[in-house]
Protein backbone atom coordinates (compact mmCIF):
# COMPACT_ATOMS: atom_id res chain seq x y z
CA UNK A 1 0.00 0.00 0.00
CA UNK A 2 1.39 3.41 -0.99
CA UNK A 3 1.91 5.72 1.94
CA UNK A 4 1.80 9.49 2.02
CA UNK A 5 5.27 11.05 2.16
CA UNK A 6 5.78 14.55 3.53
CA UNK A 7 9.09 16.37 3.18
CA UNK A 8 10.33 19.02 5.60
CA UNK A 9 11.39 22.36 4.13
CA UNK A 10 13.62 23.08 7.13
CA UNK A 11 16.31 21.11 8.91
CA UNK A 12 14.35 19.87 11.94
CA UNK A 13 16.04 16.47 12.26
CA UNK A 14 17.69 17.21 15.60
CA UNK A 15 14.52 18.75 17.06
CA UNK A 16 12.40 15.76 16.10
CA UNK A 17 15.00 13.21 17.23
CA UNK A 18 15.15 15.00 20.61
CA UNK A 19 11.42 14.38 21.01
CA UNK A 20 9.59 17.53 19.95
CA UNK A 21 6.22 16.24 18.69
CA UNK A 22 5.04 19.11 16.44
CA UNK A 23 5.87 20.48 12.99
CA UNK A 24 3.93 23.45 11.65
CA UNK A 25 2.72 24.03 8.10
CA UNK A 26 5.40 26.59 7.23
CA UNK A 27 8.10 23.94 7.75
CA UNK A 28 6.51 21.38 5.43
CA UNK A 29 6.57 21.08 1.66
CA UNK A 30 2.99 20.57 0.47
CA UNK A 31 2.27 16.92 -0.40
CA UNK A 32 -0.50 18.00 -2.72
CA UNK A 33 -4.23 17.61 -2.20
CA UNK A 34 -4.97 15.53 0.91
CA UNK A 35 -8.55 15.44 2.13
CA UNK A 36 -8.20 13.48 5.34
CA UNK A 37 -5.73 13.20 8.22
CA UNK A 38 -3.60 10.08 7.86
CA UNK A 39 -0.34 8.34 8.67
CA UNK A 40 2.61 9.70 6.73
CA UNK A 41 6.31 9.04 6.35
CA UNK A 42 8.26 12.19 7.24
CA UNK A 43 11.33 12.91 5.13
CA UNK A 44 13.97 15.35 6.31
CA UNK A 45 15.06 18.34 4.21
CA UNK A 46 17.51 16.04 2.35
CA UNK A 47 14.80 13.54 1.47
CA UNK A 48 15.84 10.84 3.97
CA UNK A 49 13.28 9.04 6.13
CA UNK A 50 13.07 10.64 9.56
CA UNK A 51 9.82 9.73 11.31
CA UNK A 52 6.20 8.63 11.14
CA UNK A 53 3.51 11.19 11.90
CA UNK A 54 -0.13 12.17 11.67
CA UNK A 55 -0.45 14.51 8.71
CA UNK A 56 -3.32 16.94 9.33
CA UNK A 57 -4.52 18.89 6.26
CA UNK A 58 -7.03 20.87 8.35
CA UNK A 59 -4.66 22.58 10.77
CA UNK A 60 -1.61 24.88 10.86
CA UNK A 61 -0.11 22.08 12.96
CA UNK A 62 0.65 19.83 9.99
CA UNK A 63 2.57 17.00 11.64
CA UNK A 64 2.20 15.27 14.99
CA UNK A 65 5.13 12.88 15.38
CA UNK A 66 4.27 9.30 16.31
CA UNK A 67 7.59 7.46 16.00
CA UNK A 68 11.15 7.72 14.73
CA UNK A 69 11.43 3.96 14.16
CA UNK A 70 12.04 2.57 10.69
CA UNK A 71 8.82 0.55 10.55
CA UNK A 72 5.42 2.28 10.47
CA UNK A 73 3.38 2.12 13.69
CA UNK A 74 0.89 -0.75 13.84
CA UNK A 75 -2.08 -1.60 16.07
CA UNK A 76 0.32 -3.53 18.35
CA UNK A 77 2.58 -0.46 18.49
CA UNK A 78 -0.29 1.73 19.71
CA UNK A 79 -1.52 -0.88 22.18
CA UNK A 80 1.96 -0.92 23.70
CA UNK A 81 1.76 2.87 24.09
CA UNK A 82 -1.67 2.50 25.76
CA UNK A 83 -0.21 -0.01 28.19
CA UNK A 84 2.75 2.22 29.03
CA UNK A 85 0.38 5.10 29.78
CA UNK A 86 -1.75 2.87 32.01
CA UNK A 87 1.31 1.72 33.96
CA UNK A 88 2.42 5.32 34.57
CA UNK A 89 -0.89 5.88 36.39
CA UNK A 90 -0.19 3.12 38.93
CA UNK A 91 0.79 5.75 41.50
CA UNK A 92 -2.43 7.70 40.95
CA UNK A 93 -5.36 5.32 40.66
CA UNK A 94 -6.57 3.49 43.75
CA UNK A 95 -9.72 2.80 45.76
CA UNK A 96 -9.31 6.37 47.08
CA UNK A 97 -8.81 7.95 43.64
CA UNK A 98 -11.17 6.66 40.98
CA UNK A 99 -10.76 9.50 38.45
CA UNK A 100 -7.57 10.19 36.53
CA UNK A 101 -6.20 11.01 33.09
CA UNK A 102 -5.36 7.82 31.24
CA UNK A 103 -3.99 9.26 27.97
CA UNK A 104 -2.50 12.75 27.84
CA UNK A 105 -1.90 13.22 24.14
CA UNK A 106 1.65 14.10 23.19
CA UNK A 107 2.70 13.64 26.84
CA UNK A 108 2.05 9.90 26.42
CA UNK A 109 3.33 9.78 22.83
CA UNK A 110 -0.30 9.55 21.69
CA UNK A 111 -0.66 12.88 19.87
CA UNK A 112 -4.08 14.47 19.84
CA UNK A 113 -5.67 11.72 21.99
CA UNK A 114 -7.07 12.49 25.46
CA UNK A 115 -8.83 10.03 27.74
CA UNK A 116 -10.04 10.63 31.30
CA UNK A 117 -11.45 7.90 33.53
CA UNK A 118 -14.39 8.61 35.85
CA UNK A 119 -15.00 5.53 37.97
CA UNK A 120 -16.10 2.95 35.37
CA UNK A 121 -16.53 5.34 32.42
CA UNK A 122 -13.72 6.44 30.10
CA UNK A 123 -14.25 9.76 28.31
CA UNK A 124 -12.27 10.15 25.08
CA UNK A 125 -11.53 13.48 23.36
CA UNK A 126 -9.58 14.33 20.22
CA UNK A 127 -7.65 17.56 19.75
CA UNK A 128 -9.35 18.69 16.57
CA UNK A 129 -10.69 17.14 13.34
CA UNK A 130 -7.32 15.70 12.29
CA UNK A 131 -6.73 13.47 15.33
CA UNK A 132 -10.40 12.51 15.30
CA UNK A 133 -10.04 11.26 11.71
CA UNK A 134 -6.75 9.49 12.35
CA UNK A 135 -7.30 7.56 15.56
CA UNK A 136 -9.05 4.18 15.43
CA UNK A 137 -11.84 4.62 17.99
CA UNK A 138 -12.62 0.91 18.04
CA UNK A 139 -8.99 0.00 18.78
CA UNK A 140 -8.87 2.54 21.62
CA UNK A 141 -12.21 1.64 23.18
CA UNK A 142 -11.71 -2.13 23.01
CA UNK A 143 -8.27 -1.83 24.64
CA UNK A 144 -9.77 0.27 27.44
CA UNK A 145 -12.61 -2.19 28.08
CA UNK A 146 -10.19 -5.11 28.12
CA UNK A 147 -7.38 -3.62 30.21
CA UNK A 148 -9.00 -1.23 32.71
CA UNK A 149 -11.95 -1.32 35.13
CA UNK A 150 -14.05 0.75 32.71
CA UNK A 151 -17.25 -0.76 31.37
CA UNK A 152 -18.18 2.21 29.14
CA UNK A 153 -16.26 4.38 26.66
CA UNK A 154 -17.73 7.75 25.71
CA UNK A 155 -16.55 10.28 23.14
CA UNK A 156 -16.98 13.94 24.07
CA UNK A 157 -16.66 16.66 21.46
CA UNK A 158 -13.96 19.26 22.13
CA UNK A 159 -14.57 23.03 22.07
CA UNK A 160 -18.20 22.52 21.13
CA UNK A 161 -21.01 24.71 22.51
CA UNK A 162 -23.13 21.61 23.00
CA UNK A 163 -20.32 19.51 24.55
CA UNK A 164 -22.11 16.43 23.25
CA UNK A 165 -21.23 12.96 24.51
CA UNK A 166 -21.76 9.68 22.70
CA UNK A 167 -21.34 6.09 23.84
CA UNK A 168 -18.88 4.41 21.48
CA UNK A 169 -18.33 1.09 23.30
CA UNK A 170 -19.48 -0.90 26.30
CA UNK A 171 -22.50 -0.59 28.54
CA UNK A 172 -24.81 2.37 29.10
CA UNK A 173 -23.15 4.91 31.37
CA UNK A 174 -24.11 7.21 34.22
CA UNK A 175 -23.76 10.82 33.03
CA UNK A 176 -23.24 11.99 36.64
CA UNK A 177 -20.90 9.51 38.32
CA UNK A 178 -19.66 10.10 41.84
CA UNK A 179 -15.88 9.87 41.87
CA UNK A 180 -13.28 9.77 44.62
CA UNK A 181 -10.15 11.91 44.63
CA UNK A 182 -7.80 11.36 47.57
CA UNK A 183 -10.90 10.02 49.34
CA UNK A 184 -12.87 13.21 48.61
CA UNK A 185 -16.14 12.71 46.72
CA UNK A 186 -17.43 14.73 43.78
CA UNK A 187 -20.39 14.38 41.46
CA UNK A 188 -19.22 14.97 37.87
CA UNK A 189 -21.44 15.87 34.92
CA UNK A 190 -19.72 14.28 31.95
CA UNK A 191 -21.79 16.04 29.28
CA UNK A 192 -22.06 19.59 30.65
CA UNK A 193 -18.86 19.71 32.70
CA UNK A 194 -15.75 21.60 31.61
CA UNK A 195 -13.05 19.64 29.75
CA UNK A 196 -14.12 16.00 29.99
CA UNK A 197 -16.18 16.75 33.11
CA UNK A 198 -13.76 17.80 35.87
CA UNK A 199 -10.40 19.53 36.32
CA UNK A 200 -8.34 16.46 37.19
CA UNK A 201 -5.04 18.33 36.72
CA UNK A 202 -5.48 20.26 40.01
CA UNK A 203 -5.74 17.12 42.17
CA UNK A 204 -2.41 17.53 43.98
CA UNK A 205 -2.92 21.27 44.49
CA UNK A 206 -6.38 20.70 45.96
CA UNK A 207 -4.91 18.17 48.39
CA UNK A 208 -2.28 20.73 49.35
CA UNK A 209 -5.02 23.26 50.13
CA UNK A 210 -6.59 20.74 52.51
CA UNK A 211 -3.30 20.58 54.41
CA UNK A 212 -3.06 24.35 54.99
CA UNK A 213 -6.65 25.45 55.66
CA UNK A 214 -7.21 24.71 59.35
CA UNK A 215 -8.81 27.62 61.21
CA UNK A 216 -8.78 29.95 58.18
CA UNK A 217 -11.42 31.78 56.18
CA UNK A 218 -11.05 30.71 52.54
CA UNK A 219 -12.45 32.37 49.42
CA UNK A 220 -12.41 30.26 46.24
CA UNK A 221 -12.72 32.46 43.14
CA UNK A 222 -13.83 30.85 39.85
CA UNK A 223 -14.84 27.95 42.08
CA UNK A 224 -16.57 25.88 39.36
CA UNK A 225 -18.01 22.84 41.20
CA UNK A 226 -16.17 23.61 44.44
CA UNK A 227 -13.04 21.46 44.24
CA UNK A 228 -10.75 23.71 46.28
CA UNK A 229 -13.68 24.66 48.55
CA UNK A 230 -14.46 21.09 49.57
CA UNK A 231 -10.79 20.33 50.28
CA UNK A 232 -10.53 23.51 52.40
CA UNK A 233 -13.62 22.43 54.35
CA UNK A 234 -12.19 18.98 54.94
CA UNK A 235 -9.01 20.71 56.09
CA UNK A 236 -10.99 22.34 58.93
CA UNK A 237 -11.33 25.85 57.49
CA UNK A 238 -13.52 27.99 59.74
CA UNK A 239 -15.41 29.51 56.79
CA UNK A 240 -15.41 28.85 53.03
CA UNK A 241 -17.02 30.74 50.16
CA UNK A 242 -17.30 29.49 46.56
CA UNK A 243 -17.67 32.27 44.00
CA UNK A 244 -18.58 31.67 40.35
CA UNK A 245 -20.68 33.49 37.75
CA UNK A 246 -22.48 30.22 36.90
CA UNK A 247 -25.48 29.39 39.07
CA UNK A 248 -25.20 25.76 38.03
CA UNK A 249 -21.58 25.64 39.21
CA UNK A 250 -22.55 27.09 42.60
CA UNK A 251 -25.34 24.56 43.04
CA UNK A 252 -22.85 21.79 42.21
CA UNK A 253 -20.35 23.21 44.72
CA UNK A 254 -23.01 23.15 47.41
CA UNK A 255 -23.96 19.59 46.47
CA UNK A 256 -20.32 18.43 46.61
CA UNK A 257 -19.91 20.15 49.98
CA UNK A 258 -22.87 18.18 51.35
CA UNK A 259 -21.70 14.98 49.65
CA UNK A 260 -18.63 15.01 51.91
CA UNK A 261 -20.61 15.48 55.11
CA UNK A 262 -19.48 19.07 55.71
CA UNK A 263 -21.50 21.53 57.78
CA UNK A 264 -23.60 23.67 55.37
CA UNK A 265 -23.37 26.59 57.79
CA UNK A 266 -19.63 26.86 57.07
CA UNK A 267 -20.04 27.25 53.28
CA UNK A 268 -21.47 30.10 51.20
CA UNK A 269 -22.14 29.93 47.47
CA UNK A 270 -21.85 33.29 45.70
CA UNK A 271 -23.18 33.54 42.15
CA UNK A 272 -21.56 36.79 41.06
CA UNK A 273 -18.94 38.16 38.67
CA UNK A 274 -15.51 37.97 40.27
CA UNK A 275 -14.50 41.55 39.42
CA UNK A 276 -17.87 42.84 40.63
CA UNK A 277 -17.26 41.14 43.96
CA UNK A 278 -13.61 42.21 44.32
CA UNK A 279 -14.41 45.82 43.47
CA UNK A 280 -17.45 45.91 45.75
CA UNK A 281 -17.79 46.17 49.50
CA UNK A 282 -14.44 45.21 51.07
CA UNK A 283 -14.30 41.86 52.86
CA UNK A 284 -10.99 40.41 53.98
CA UNK A 285 -9.99 36.73 53.91
CA UNK A 286 -7.23 34.62 55.42
CA UNK A 287 -6.69 32.78 52.12
CA UNK A 288 -7.92 33.57 48.62
CA UNK A 289 -7.61 31.04 45.79
CA UNK A 290 -7.75 32.38 42.22
CA UNK A 291 -8.03 29.74 39.49
CA UNK A 292 -9.50 31.49 36.41
CA UNK A 293 -10.27 30.04 32.98
CA UNK A 294 -7.56 30.31 30.34
CA UNK A 295 -7.02 33.91 29.24
CA UNK A 296 -4.67 33.18 26.33
CA UNK A 297 -5.36 30.74 23.50
CA UNK A 298 -2.50 31.86 21.24
CA UNK A 299 0.84 33.68 21.45
CA UNK A 300 -0.58 36.90 20.03
CA UNK A 301 -3.04 37.10 22.96
CA UNK A 302 -0.31 36.97 25.59
CA UNK A 303 0.09 40.69 26.23
CA UNK A 304 -3.63 41.16 26.82
CA UNK A 305 -3.79 37.98 28.91
CA UNK A 306 -0.92 39.11 31.16
CA UNK A 307 -2.66 42.43 31.75
CA UNK A 308 -5.89 40.64 32.71
CA UNK A 309 -4.10 38.28 35.07
CA UNK A 310 -2.29 41.16 36.76
CA UNK A 311 -5.50 43.13 37.23
CA UNK A 312 -7.35 40.12 38.64
CA UNK A 313 -4.58 38.92 40.94
CA UNK A 314 -3.89 42.45 42.25
CA UNK A 315 -7.57 42.90 43.13
CA UNK A 316 -7.53 39.58 44.99
CA UNK A 317 -4.28 40.40 46.82
CA UNK A 318 -5.91 43.55 48.21
CA UNK A 319 -8.59 41.37 49.84
CA UNK A 320 -6.08 39.12 51.68
CA UNK A 321 -5.82 39.93 55.38
CA UNK A 322 -2.52 40.80 57.04
CA UNK A 323 -0.22 37.75 57.10
CA UNK A 324 -2.79 35.94 54.99
CA UNK A 325 -2.30 33.73 51.96
CA UNK A 326 -2.90 33.92 48.22
CA UNK A 327 -2.96 30.99 45.79
CA UNK A 328 -2.74 31.87 42.09
CA UNK A 329 -3.17 29.56 39.12
CA UNK A 330 -3.20 29.66 35.31
CA UNK A 331 -4.07 26.95 32.79
CA UNK A 332 -2.97 29.04 29.78
CA UNK A 333 -0.35 27.02 27.91
CA UNK A 334 0.98 30.17 26.21
CA UNK A 335 1.78 31.72 29.61
CA UNK A 336 5.11 30.27 30.77
CA UNK A 337 6.28 29.85 34.35
CA UNK A 338 8.61 32.82 33.82
CA UNK A 339 5.62 34.84 32.61
CA UNK A 340 3.65 33.74 35.65
CA UNK A 341 6.36 34.84 38.09
CA UNK A 342 6.46 38.20 36.31
CA UNK A 343 2.66 38.47 36.60
CA UNK A 344 2.88 37.62 40.31
CA UNK A 345 5.52 40.30 40.90
CA UNK A 346 3.47 42.92 39.07
CA UNK A 347 0.20 42.13 40.82
CA UNK A 348 1.79 42.34 44.27
CA UNK A 349 3.46 45.60 43.34
CA UNK A 350 0.12 47.10 42.30
CA UNK A 351 -1.53 45.78 45.48
CA UNK A 352 1.42 47.13 47.52
CA UNK A 353 2.00 43.78 49.13
CA UNK A 354 5.09 41.62 49.60
CA UNK A 355 4.99 37.84 49.58
CA UNK A 356 6.84 34.67 50.42
CA UNK A 357 6.35 31.83 47.93
CA UNK A 358 5.52 28.64 49.82
CA UNK A 359 4.75 26.35 46.90
CA UNK A 360 5.23 26.28 43.14
CA UNK A 361 3.65 23.40 41.25
CA UNK A 362 1.74 22.35 38.15
CA UNK A 363 -0.31 19.42 36.89
CA UNK A 364 -0.29 15.98 38.48
CA UNK A 365 1.73 12.94 37.31
CA UNK A 366 -1.16 11.68 35.17
CA UNK A 367 -0.63 14.78 32.97
CA UNK A 368 2.95 14.14 31.74
CA UNK A 369 4.58 16.26 29.04
CA UNK A 370 7.51 15.70 26.65
CA UNK A 371 10.82 17.00 27.99
CA UNK A 372 11.40 18.69 24.64
CA UNK A 373 8.01 20.44 24.55
CA UNK A 374 7.34 22.60 27.59
CA UNK A 375 4.18 23.97 25.99
CA UNK A 376 2.51 20.96 27.60
CA UNK A 377 3.58 22.13 31.05
CA UNK A 378 0.55 24.37 30.98
CA UNK A 379 -0.70 24.45 34.59
CA UNK A 380 0.92 26.93 36.98
CA UNK A 381 0.14 27.12 40.71
CA UNK A 382 1.78 29.45 43.25
CA UNK A 383 0.95 29.71 46.94
CA UNK A 384 2.14 32.80 48.79
CA UNK A 385 2.06 34.23 52.29
CA UNK A 386 1.57 37.99 52.16
CA UNK A 387 2.80 40.65 54.57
Amino acid sequence: MARLKVKLSRNLRRTIMQGHPWVYKDAVSSPGVVDKAQLCCVLDSKGEQLAWAIYDPHSPLSLRILSTQDAPPSAAFFEKRFHQAYQIRNSVRSDMTTAYRLFNGEGDLLPGLICDVYDTTAVVQFDGPGPSEFWDKNLISQWILKNTDCISVVEKTRRSPTRSTELIAGENYNNEPIIKENGVMFKVNLEKGQKTGFFLDQRDNRNYIRQCSAGKSVLNLFSYTGGFSVYAGLGKAKKVASLDVSKGAILSAEENWALNGLDPALHTGLCVDVFEYLNGKPEMWDHIIVDPPSMSHSEDQNAVAKSKYIELFAAAAKRVDKNGELSLSSCSSHISFDDFFEITNECLSIARRKGQILRVSGQGPDHPFPHACHEFRYLKFIHLRLD
